[in-house]
């Protein structure tokens, strides 16, 4: 196993929210680091040592196999510990405070963002799926 490839296609399949994946690197990864082996480079491009590569490394993949885990459980892709922020992706319209209500509203196509600058979700409100 090489845990720098394994680390950089974790990262990446976070950021395409491509939660089997981050499930599946994730585990692979805690499962090497739990046999002993070396840890991944994290933090580009300083060198911060063995010791801080394995406890963020362990810490970021516990993160992320619990976040894909609840992402995967829920039928909506909605995890439960995660603030409910929505904006619509065409218009920037704000949306209510939950997915319930969100859903009750019309809203369409409401998916977990994680990287979001302000937002969690992004989703489609009804007046420009009307529109659409």
């Amino acid at each position: 196993m090489d845990p720098q490839t394994t680390w950089d296609m974790l990262l990446r399949a976070w950021s395409r929210r491509e939660w089997d994946d981050v499930l599946d690197l994730s585990q692979a990864l805690l499962d090497w680091l739990g046999k002993g082996g070396f840890p991944p480079e994290t933090n580009y491009p300083t060198e911060l040592g063995s010791d801080w590569n394995v406890v963020v490394a362990r810490a970021a993949c516990e993160f992320a196999l619990r976040r894909s885990r609840l992402v995967l459980d829920d039928p909506n892709g909605i995890p439960a510990d995660v603030p409910f922020v929505l904006i619509c992706t065409k218009c920037l319209h704000e949306g209510p405070e939950s997915f319930a209500t969100a859903m009750k509203q019309g809203w369409a196509n409401i998916q977990y963002v994680p990287a979001g600058a302000s937002e969690n979700f992004l989703g489609l409100c009804c007046r420009c799926r009307n529109r659409d």
